[in-house]
């Protein structure tokens, strides 16, 4: 098997952190930084009803007049987020995150969340690929 024709589960990040709905925003960035991640898939209970991203935090902080500390998690994140299963192809994942310019997708097995795939695994493709 290639790596064209694996299921995007051999190259997702198992641990998989979340935050659910009520965390604010602040707190969420905190928890970025302290994980060293970019995006965190946000949960209503044990339901997946968005992604919160780095860019969606650094857009608002853009702005002096927005206070963080107001602005709701779910005013914030993206309420589409791109999810895939763990038997997904990783070269269709790859190339939909290409075409619409995503930093992640979140993979998920009836509902649960179970990895997550960003640009960086995608790279550490690309330099199994080169390096060969």
């Amino acid at each position: 098997m290639t790596h064209y024709d694996q299921p995007v589960r051999a190259f997702m990040t198992e641990a998989v952190h979340t935050i659910s709905l009520e965390t604010s925003l602040p707190t969420a960035r905190r928890k970025m930084e302290e994980l060293n991640v970019r995006h965190l898939p946000v949960l209503d209970g044990s339901t997946l009803v968005g992604l919160l991203s780095e860019r969606d935090l650094g857009k608002l902080e853009g702005f002096p007049m927005v206070d963080l500390n107001v602005v709701s998690t779910a005013d914030a994140m993206s309420e589409k987020p791109y999810v895939v299963s763990p038997d997904t192809p990783v070269v269709e994942v790859v190339r939909t995150m290409r075409d619409n310019r995503y930093g992640s997708a979140i993979v998920a097995d009836n509902g649960k969340v179970v990895g997550m795939f960003t640009a960086t695994d995608g790279l550490s493709i690309l330099i199994q690929l080169l390096t060969r």
